[in-house]
């Protein structure tokens, strides 16, 4: 007779996974759920899952840009000290024709005309494109970031000194990436309005709102950066980039006093920036400014996008 088998006895405290056996399957089951959760995000961000109609988007559009120039109107001090978004602002009005935004375009130019130094010499090229701007140098604009300097040359390129760096930076194809891309292809876009087209200008600011669109597709935080991009690339002249599932989530974002956020529940533009008190001027003009565009610019854009 053959003895059976023996087999070695198991004790529970074998049988349990190790603990680095178990951290390893939680992380795991973190990913899946985190790779899911991100898709489903960038599903959100990018399209909608019931389109609304033509006429409710544009009601929606018109009714968010009424209120957004209405708090323009009332909260002047919130951005007039910034001459980029003023230049904004006089845009809204160049296509609106609201009276409301005269008195705080015509108050900018009482302050900036006669200009008190040459930084505001430049600026009042919004104004007159043929008015006189004396030399502007490296250290009349030191206390000034790179966007605003690059804007500055956009306006008046034969009297704004760049560094060969800084003028490199702004017509680089591809040196410029997350948060910097956009605000040289708004100043590329500056200079093209004050200064005229070229071919190769033409495709480097094509080039660039590709860029920042491919930027919008993954940034699902509806933050001034958010609302930025969209902005910027409507005014290159490029609203076939510009998804209709964006609007809409800026739109979703308005505060009932028509304003925006800076932040989006604290996450503002950087990965890493966080905070709450931030001026909600900024984002405010720029998306009135968007609106605008697409309700009187680029009214084909709700025919192609909403049935």
């Amino acid at each position: 007779m053959v003895a059976p088998e023996a087999h070695p006895v198991t004790s529970p405290e074998s049988a349990r996974p190790s603990g680095a056996r178990r951290i390893w399957k939680w992380v795991g089951v973190l990913a899946v759920v985190g790779a899911i959760a991100l898709c489903l995000t960038l599903i959100c961000n990018n399209y909608a899952l019931r389109p609304a109609s033509r006429q409710a988007m544009q009601a929606r559009s018109d009714a968010a840009l009424e209120k957004a120039i209405a708090w323009i109107a009332e909260h002047p001090t919130t951005y007039r000290t910034n001459p980029t978004i003023m230049y904004f602002v006089t845009q809204i009005e160049a296509l609106s024709n609201d009276p409301r935004l005269l008195p705080v375009i015509e108050e900018y130019r009482r302050r900036i005309i006669p200009p008190r130094s040459p930084v505001e010499a430049v600026w009042g090229r919004v104004f007159d494109s043929q008015a006189p701007v004396p030399r502007v140098t490296s250290a009349d604009m030191r206390f000034l970031g790179l966007d605003t300097r690059w804007n500055l040359y956009g306006i008046a390129p034969d009297r704004v000194e760049l560094t060969p760096e800084e003028r490199a930076g702004l017509y680089t194809p591809d040196g410029n990436h997350w948060g910097t891309r956009q605000h040289q292809m708004l100043s590329l876009t500056f200079y093209r309005n004050f200064n005229g087209s070229t071919p190769e200008l033409d495709r480097l600011i094509s080039h660039l709102a590709e860029g920042v669109a491919t930027d919008a597709f993954f940034d699902f935080r509806v933050s001034d950066n958010y609302i930025q991009r969209t902005t910027y690339v409507l005014a290159a002249g490029q609203p076939q980039l510009i998804r209709a599932r964006w609007v809409e989530r800026i739109l979703d974002y308005q505060n009932p006093d028509g304003s925006w956020n800076y932040c989006w529940y604290g996450w503002c533009r950087g990965v890493l920036e966080f905070g709450f008190k931030y001026n909600p001027g900024h984002p405010t003009v720029q998306a009135a400014w968007a609106l605008a565009m697409l309700k009187y610019r680029y009214p084909q854009w709700y025919t192609e996008h909403y049935q």
